[in-house]
């Protein structure tokens, strides 16, 4: 059976799971010692709060067409991170930023897949070309910043 839902519903589960992450990376800042790794997980918490902000601000004139289209929805498996999945507190900054680029490849990904669905209005393709277009400016950012850290 296929499961249908707005767009509206996908941008408040995309909100929630930004807004998760951005919690989970501000937690795992305080618990460790490193400065460097503090300061990483601080750069990428801002950028789930970036995202968060991306989110709210929809362009007004295709916010009514993007929120109530109906799309397939292909099920987003809700990789939010436990305590669990951070091995150790301390590791360092190449393995921080794997982990982020695997998240941010997952969310492309589903991106991608709601772009080609068929029947989707170009407003809402658009919408999600640009959350592939700051996911991917973003693991530029998040890759000079780690490198920078490290040479700090």
């Amino acid at each position: 059976m296929q499961t249908y839902k707005t767009v509206a519903d996908i941008f408040d589960f995309l909100e929630t799971y930004h807004g998760r992450l951005k919690e989970f990376y501000r937690k795992n800042q305080a618990a460790v010692n490193s400065e460097r790794v503090k300061m990483l997980l601080s750069y990428t918490s801002r950028h789930e709060k970036n995202i968060q902000d991306v989110l709210k601000t929809l362009n007004e004139k295709e916010r009514d067409i993007i929120l109530k289209t109906w799309v397939q929805f292909i099920p987003f498996t809700e990789t939010v991170l436990t305590e669990k999945q951070w091995a150790d507190p301390e590791e360092d900054i190449d393995s921080i930023v794997q982990q982020v680029f695997e998240l941010d490849d997952n969310l492309i990904q589903f991106y991608d897949k709601m772009i080609h669905q068929s029947g989707i209005p170009a407003p809402v393709q658009e919408f999600f070309r640009h959350l592939i277009f700051l996911e991917e400016k973003e693991k530029t950012q998040i890759a000079q910043a780690a490198q920078q850290i490290k040479d700090f």
